[in-house]
């Protein structure tokens, strides 16, 4: 704990007033004086002198080098006036004498100058002792604390007591001083990270002796703590959101494999009722209906699954060479059986790219499935090409198209937007699944549109080198 001497030497000056110092000047003079008498007897008068500097040393060094001077001149008339002849007369009869007096007064003060000298060093030792301690008193009340505000108020204290004030205040932020307050600000990383706030009676010395000495190594500390409570809170989210991340994937995991048993009985029952007994058209229609939802709920199941992969970092592509015009055509097969037509073309000998074919099967097919739900029932056209080094996908619909303001939007999950066509009928998840497997596998996309003249997505994938890279199959693709 601080100890009040910290007052004297952070604040005020720890010298005696001067008055005491001219009393001590002139006692020890006298002593000095007295003393000559009985010694003159066993000694020159000459040599007895020293005892002077004596009084000269220690006034010098509680009171400094100025009252020094003064108690050495002093002690040079009181030597003369009452030892040296003629006594009682500020006269010398020996010229010998006035050398003597005056190497006298000179090592007097040389004498008192390195007094002085030592008693600095001493006094500036101590106090960047004491500057020291506080500032690991304040280290270990704002760093080694849970609760920063409590810190703060305990630190306002400690100041206090280790400044010799009658109160202290430690704030965070900008806090501009009151009527009966002086404020010192904080800063630390170049902005302003708090406010040390003493009363407005301290004397401008105290002012720019605390500006200079006590506010430094307050600055680094507060900025420390501020620093250690933001990383804590961060590292209290990051912990919160892996637990919510995990407990999410697990719940989806679970959930979509409890949905998976029932809903694959559901479309065998459907499928199986015709091959059991003539139906109704009634009944047929029923039965295409819970095939069409059951199939919609099992891409729904797929999607949950390969987002939370995603989300959970779970989802490393299994690199392997593939042909770009091969992974096209199986996503536009997964989408055959609807109602709109896919125009693919796929540039002659594209090189071959290394991903993970199963995972851009997937992403692709969200493409599409998605540009065919706004396309109002108009053709969707899908082309490879390659543009400045890098093999380009364009999958182009001829629906009402996506505001600028939504195109990086419609990659979030769960987002759709708002008053589009098939708002109703998309989950929001496919786009943000595309994203995240090219991402993976070094592919990037974009959306352009211009309202009302329909959307294209944008997919590009750097160029393999040329050394690594195997010959390119022929391509596979469906011409227009």
């Amino acid at each position: 704990m601080s100890s009040p001497a910290l007052a004297p030497l952070l604040l005020r000056s720890d010298r005696p007033s001067r008055l005491a110092g001219v009393l001590a000047a002139i006692a020890g003079v006298g002593l000095a004086t007295a003393a000559v008498y009985p010694l003159k007897r066993v000694a020159p008068v000459v040599s007895l002198g020293v005892l002077y500097v004596l009084a000269v040393v220690v006034v010098s060094t509680f009171w400094g080098l100025y009252l020094g001077i003064g108690t050495s001149i002093l002690s040079a008339a009181a030597f003369n006036f009452f030892h040296l002849p003629p006594h009682g007369r500020f006269e010398l009869a020996d010229e010998r004498d006035w050398v003597a007096l005056l190497v006298f007064v000179v090592v007097a003060i040389a004498t008192g100058s390195v007094a002085e000298l030592a008693r600095a060093r001493s006094r500036e030792s101590a106090q960047r002792r004491e500057e020291a301690d506080l500032a690991a008193e304040m280290a270990q009340l704002l760093l080694g604390s849970a609760d920063l505000d409590a810190a703060l108020v305990r630190s306002g204290e400690r100041l206090a007591a280790a400044l010799g004030v009658p109160w202290a205040a430690l704030a965070l932020g900008d806090v501009p001083p009151g009527v009966d307050s002086t404020a010192f600000p904080l800063h630390g990383d170049g902005s302003r990270v708090g406010t040390l706030l003493l009363p407005a009676t301290l004397t401008q010395a105290e002012r720019a002796r605390t500006a200079e000495r006590v506010v430094p190594p307050l600055e680094s500390v507060l900025a420390a703590a501020l620093h250690r409570t933001e990383l804590q809170a961060e590292v209290v989210e990051t912990a919160a959101l892996r637990r919510s991340d995990e407990l999410k994937t697990a719940v989806l995991r679970s959930v979509s494999h409890d949905l998976r048993t029932p809903l694959t009985a559901i479309m065998m029952a459907a499928a199986a009722l015709d091959a059991t007994r003539p139906t109704s058209a009634k009944v047929s229609e029923v039965r295409e209906q819970v095939l069409a939802a059951a199939t919609r709920l099992g891409r729904l199941i797929e999607k949950l699954l390969d987002l939370s992969l995603l989300q959970a970092g779970g989802a490393e592509p299994r690199l392997v060479w593939y042909s770009i015009d091969e992974v096209l055509a199986e996503a536009v097969e997964q989408l055959s059986a609807g109602d709109v037509v896919f125009k693919l073309s796929v540039e002659e000998g594209l090189p071959l790219l290394q991903g993970d074919p199963a995972q851009l099967e997937r992403a692709f097919a969200n493409v599409l499935e998605n540009a065919a739900r706004h396309s109002d029932g108009k053709p969707v056209s899908v082309r490879a090409r390659v543009i400045r080094e890098r093999i380009r996908v364009l999958v182009s619909d001829q629906g009402p198209g996506i505001p600028a303001s939504e195109h990086e939007r419609i990659f979030l999950p769960f987002y759709r937007v708002p008053g589009s066509s098939a708002h109703d009928s998309s989950s929001g998840l496919g786009l943000a699944i595309t994203r995240g497997f090219l991402e993976l596998n070094g592919g990037r996309v974009r959306v352009e549109s211009t309202p009302p003249a329909g959307t294209t997505f944008v997919v590009e994938f750097p160029l393999p080198e040329r050394e690594l890279a195997p010959a390119a199959a022929p391509s596979a693709a469906v011409p227009d």
